[in-house]
């Protein structure tokens, strides 16, 4: 590049950063993202982006239609990766920050959301997952899903994501400690005025590392507390199952909704034997009449622990649960509530029929993990799906 053209450029940019301030209306604020700590093996995520960004000008180049701007590619700070952003973000980013929950209009969409209660918490049937925060992506042999879903879901697309959720009655999450060492996920509570509920995933295979894992969760202000899921069918594999009884007793100790969550039946059918009574389980439901299942034959209990095979009738993280039917069938004579999760087999199953398959299966609350471009209408499908499961066999929790 020339001195000339470059010179050019840079004059380009620092009108482009100073048309961004006077479209926001923020005197002073500058257009730069800022750089934030990150995990390891993260690039840099883009901080206040949506905050700080509207539609720029692009010199010589006229919008297609008036009433929709059309998306503008900005060099943000010289970066390697380039972000395509549009008015509308920048619109519905400040819509959702200033969102009044306790406006009437809010008030009544939240109603419209079916509920029931886990302990005493009063919650929306469906519940937001947080792989996509995580991103903990189930993609099969898609290798590129997590790098897009780092690139897609920033700090303030996450927060436009929980406050979607509230705004449609979903009114409660799961999270891990680290997703709020990941983002500033804090601030949603301070800054955003939500008002959600989170039920905190302890992850640890360590029987004596549990109750300082359970504590961690409970002083970032968790709600309620569940035995991982991957603990639970680990210790029942390795003839431990004594350990998923000592993580009940050590959630017990705390005054929240205690849960137990597994990816296979055995864990459950255990609890239910030995008398447990946590608030709330929570098991994988989804049916196998999609492409990517493999053979019921093939199938083994801690293939989702091991190495993924290359060959198509085996494991390639593309089941999370095995026996739909055994699972139907005993969680019928069940009373503890059930929070059914991955009943889209990650993405495989189309939302109309994964919701629709577990609330009429016996699922009480639908554990989901959305997008916010997601949320309004997986919001709408439950609804559905409580209704046209008013007549199943196993009754509501």
């Amino acid at each position: 590049m020339t001195a000339e053209r470059l010179s050019i450029s840079r004059r380009i940019a620092r009108a482009a950063a100073r048309s961004v301030t006077r479209l926001l209306g923020m005197p002073g604020h500058s257009a730069a993202p800022q750089r934030t700590l990150t995990a390891a093996g993260r690039g840099p995520n883009r901080r206040q982006l949506l905050g700080g960004l509207s539609v720029l000008p692009f010199l010589g180049a006229a919008p297609s239609r008036a009433s929709e701007p059309e998306p503008v590619e900005v060099d943000v700070m010289a970066r390697p990766t380039r972000v395509v952003i549009n008015a509308s973000d920048s619109d519905e980013y400040w819509r959702l920050k200033r969102l009044d929950l306790n406006s009437a209009g809010v008030v009544a969409q939240q109603g419209k959301m079916p509920v029931g209660k886990i302990g005493r918490l009063k919650l929306g049937r469906l519940i937001s997952g947080s792989n996509l925060i995580s991103f903990n992506m189930h993609a099969r042999d898609l290798a590129y899903v997590k790098a897009l879903s780092r690139a897609y879901n920033s700090e303030e697309r996450i927060f436009m994501t929980l406050k979607k959720c509230e705004e449609e009655g979903c009114n409660a999450i799961v999270l891990k400690d680290h997703n709020f060492q990941q983002f500033n996920l804090a601030k949603y509570w301070t800054e955003w005025g939500g008002r959600m509920v989170w039920l905190a995933d302890v992850i640890t295979t360590d029987i004596e590392q549990f109750e300082r894992r359970v504590a961690a969760h409970l002083e970032l202000g968790a709600s309620s507390v569940y035995l991982w899921g991957g603990a639970a069918d680990m210790w029942y594999h390795q003839g431990r199952p004594e350990n998923i009884v000592r993580a009940y007793e050590i959630m017990r100790k705390y005054d929240v909704p205690v849960g137990i969550a597994a990816h296979r039946l055995e864990p459950i059918a255990f609890c239910e034997r030995e008398g447990l009574k946590p608030d709330y389980y929570m098991k994988t439901l989804h049916h196998d009449r999609y492409w990517s299942a493999h053979p019921a034959g093939n199938r083994r209990y801690m293939e989702m622990y091991e190495a993924e095979s290359p060959h198509h009738d085996q494991y390639h993280d593309n089941m999370f649960c095995h026996d739909p039917e055994e699972t139907v069938a005993f969680m019928q004579n069940v009373s503890v509530p059930w929070i059914a999760f991955k009943v889209l087999a990650a993405g495989a199953i189309p939302p109309e029929d994964g919701i629709s398959y577990a609330f009429a299966s016996g699922a009480d609350f639908i554990c989901l993990g959305m997008f916010d471009f997601q949320v309004k209408d997986d919001a709408q499908l439950i609804c559905k799906g409580v209704a046209a499961a008013k007549g199943r066999r196993r009754a509501w929790c």
